[in-house]
């Protein structure tokens, strides 16, 4: 069980269609395309570091990949682990990656985004 006891949690659930609660439901169909863009910072040597990010991304790809019919190829995966320059979640990573799900995208694929870890804002530096 990939999840364990996290799998009787209620997630929260938006989407850019209105969705009729009161019919089936499946998180991801089945017959439609699908990719992934996996993203987990646990900030190392910063303060605020967290332990769990890169640990939530690897189980968020086995789900997705157990349950839900994904394959390795469909899944972008970032964290900061110091594996490899492109596999950062740096800002120009993570927009190339976002960009590339956009560019590849079509009507009726299914797209997942998934981030953990620290949220907030920040003024974008355009120099």
């Amino acid at each position: 069980q990939t999840l364990g006891n996290l799998s009787k949690q209620i997630p929260q659930l938006s989407g850019s269609r209105p969705i009729q609660m009161n019919r089936p439901f499946q998180f991801i169909p089945n017959s439609t395309r699908k990719r992934a863009l996996l993203i987990g910072i646990n900030y190392p040597g910063q303060q605020g570091e967290l332990s769990g990010c890169h640990n939530d991304v690897m189980n968020m790809k086995e789900y997705i990949i157990d349950t839900h019919g994904f394959t390795e190829s469909d899944i972008k995966v970032l964290m900061d682990n110091g594996s490899d320059q492109d596999e950062e979640p740096t800002f120009a990573n993570i927009m190339r990656e976002c960009r590339r799900l956009v560019a590849e995208s079509r009507a009726g694929d299914s797209v997942l985004f998934h981030f953990s870890g620290h949220g907030g804002r920040l003024r974008e530096d355009i120099n």
